[in-house]
Formats: C-alpha cells, structure tokens, sequence
C-alpha cells in the first residue's frame, strides 16, 4: 500500500500546526517568528514546503513499511 500527501495536503497539515503554536502563550518575537516562516518561507510550491512533504511521505511509507509482518516466521519450538 502506498500512501502519499500532495503539497497542498501537507501544507494544509502544516498551516493547522501553527495556528495551534500561535494561540500558546508564547513571546510576542515567537509568534512573529512563526508568523513569519508560515508567511515568507513556507508557501504553498516553495522549496522548503516541497522538501517538508517528501520527508513526511518519506516518514509515512517508512513507518507503513515497518509495521507490515513479514512472511518468514521462526517456529516457535527452535
């Protein structure tokens, strides 16, 4: 099975994790420095916002990867 978010969808992840971090109680220069990552660096097609949704694919198909069972099963007797 393989499971693969488009830009878009990871960015969709991405925009919901930050407007949660703005409403915590941090300094008026955090919320400015999450602002502006989430406005200037991390639009929707840039390189930073592409290279985040192949490593969550990446990450996603890993962890797919590991949680399959595989075919060879030692006996329990040796």
């Amino acid at each position: 099975m393989k499971v693969e978010f488009t830009v878009d969808e990871c960015h969709q992840m991405f925009e919901a994790v930050i407007e949660n971090l703005t409403k915590e109680n941090f300094s008026s220069e955090d919320n400015y420095s999450l602002e502006n990552w989430r406005t200037n660096e991390m639009k929707p097609g840039s390189l930073l916002m592409n290279n985040l949704a192949e490593k969550i694919n990446r990450e996603v198909q890993g962890q797919h990867d590991r949680s399959e069972v595989s075919p060879i099963k030692k006996p329990d007797w040796a």
